[in-house]
Order: structure tokens, then C-alpha cells, then sequence
């Protein structure tokens, strides 16, 4: 499979993140900066082809600052 079938879970990003899932959870709602991602009943889910591309952006911007 490629990367836009697969997907990670909001525990997987918050790892990757080292970050609490709770924090991951927090940042969401308060529509803090997290990857892209969507709802399929209870769960979020976040395609790994587009987390890999926030995450890029992400670091870049904080070279910049």
C-alpha cells in the first residue's frame, strides 16, 4: 500500500509529535497547529502522506523563526 491508504491514529501522531494524547486532543480543539485529519465515527485519523507534508512545513517554519 502507499501512503495516501494508509493512516495514523490520534495515538500514533502523538507519539510521533512527542506529545501527551491528551495534549494531541487539547490542540485540536482549541485549533492549535496539528496535521490534517477527519472523523470516522469516534476515531480521527490522519493520512500519513499529508502528516509527512505538515510536517515538513512545520519544521521549516520553525528554522525560520
Amino acid at each position: 500500500m502507499n501512503e495516501a491508504n494508509e493512516f495514523y491514529t490520534l495515538d500514533q501522531v502523538a507519539n510521533k509529535l512527542f506529545i501527551s494524547t491528551g495534549t494531541a486532543r487539547n490542540r485540536l480543539t482549541n485549533k492549535s497547529p496539528m496535521p490534517p485529519s477527519f472523523r470516522v465515527g469516534r476515531r480521527r485519523l490522519f493520512p500519513i502522506g499529508e502528516f509527512n507534508k505538515w510536517l515538513l512545513t512545520i519544521r521549516g517554519e520553525e528554522v525560520r523563526e
